[in-house]
């Protein structure tokens, strides 16, 4: 295994700045490219990052770092189980259409073996862990019924990247609306049921 070289924080504010011109859906870029568009030697770039994979890993480990701040405040805010966990799913919603590159190239990088740990990392920091620990909360206190946490956040989170993936390429994404219909479904499934739902 090879050591892995952190940027310099000048560095890394270069690349961050032009991050959302790399990771914007349908750019593809080679080093060179990135290269001319930051101001970077091409072999500072290649002594820090293995590849172009390995430099878009860093940058969207950059965005999650970022750009999840929303999240986090809404796991860890007021309300029962389900509202909290409501407040995740319209926050990542907010955050995908703040940040589409997240939703285009996030679903690639969590079922590529071979992707950066840095990446994976800030996925389950900032994505996996506060969905997963919300049902694992909601499941002891018995408001939610989840056989499997794991899988049931993976569940969540491709319903909510894959809605985001499909409308940011329409050119339509509206997160608002998005999340008025998809999140209320999500939770209390698509059988019609007695009394009120329990996302309401």
């Amino acid at each position: 295994m090879t050591d892995v070289k952190v940027p310099p924080p000048e560095l890394a504010e270069r690349l961050w700045a032009v991050s959302d011109q790399v990771l914007k859906p349908g750019t593809e870029m080679r080093i060179d490219d990135l290269a001319a568009l930051a101001g970077i030697p091409r072999a500072t770039l290649y002594y820090y990052f293995a590849g172009k994979d390995d430099l878009f890993a860093f940058l969207l480990a950059q965005k999650l770092q970022r750009g999840t701040a929303a999240i986090s405040a809404a796991a860890g805010g007021r309300g029962t189980v389900v509202d909290r966990l409501s407040a995740v799913l319209r926050a990542m919603l907010g955050t995908m259409a703040e940040h589409p590159e997240l939703c285009t190239r996030l679903l690639r990088s969590m079922t590529d073996a071979g992707e950066s740990g840095q990446l994976m990392l800030e996925i389950e920091r900032t994505l996996m862990a506060p969905v997963r620990d919300l049902l694992v909360e909601g499941r002891e206190g018995g408001t939610l019924v989840v056989d499997d946490p794991a899988n049931t956040t993976l569940a969540l989170m491709g319903a909510v990247a894959v809605v985001a993936m499909v409308h940011t390429a329409r050119g339509d994404f509206n997160p608002e609306a998005i999340a008025a219909w998809l999140v209320p479904q999500t939770l209390d499934g698509l059988r019609p049921r007695t009394g009120r739902a329990i996302s309401r």
